[in-house]
C-alpha cells in the first residue's frame, strides 16, 4: 500500500468482520488514516463511524492493508467514484447520506457482481 498517495478514494477493512469504510482524500493517505486512528481518542459523541464501529463492536480495523480504490486529481469526479464504491459494497459502515447526491437509479447497476 502506498500511503503517500494523494487524491484518492480508498477502503478500510474491519479486521474482526465483513464491514468496510470507504473514504476519500485529497491530502497523503497516511495522513487520513492517522486522523481515522486517533478518533477514538475524542469524547465518544464526537466519534466517526469507524471509531463507533471499533468501540461498539470491539472491532479494529486493518490498518496495514488499506485498499486505493481510485485515484483522480478532480474533486468531484473523486466524490462520485467514493460514492459508487459505497453504494457496491453491502457491508460498509458509511452513513447513507454519503451517498445521497448519487440518483438511486445506479443502485442496480452498482449492487452487480
Amino acid at each position: 500500500m502506498n500511503t503517500d498517495k494523494t487524491d484518492v478514494v480508498y477502503r478500510i477493512q474491519c479486521h474482526d468482520c465483513d464491514c468496510c469504510y470507504v473514504g476519500q482524500t485529497k491530502r497523503h493517505l497516511s495522513t487520513r488514516i492517522k486522523e481515522h486512528r486517533m478518533d477514538i481518542k475524542k469524547h465518544v459523541s464526537d466519534h466517526s463511524v469507524v471509531s463507533k464501529h471499533r468501540t461498539n463492536e470491539n472491532h479494529d480495523f486493518d490498518w496495514n492493508n488499506v485498499q486505493i480504490l481510485h485515484q483522480d486529481k478532480h474533486f468531484k469526479k473523486r466524490e462520485i467514484a467514493e460514492m459508487c464504491f459505497i453504494k457496491s459494497h453491502d457491508s460498509t459502515i458509511n452513513l447513507q447520506r454519503d451517498t445521497e447526491k448519487l440518483p438511486c437509479i445506479y443502485d442496480i447497476i452498482l449492487k452487480r457482481k
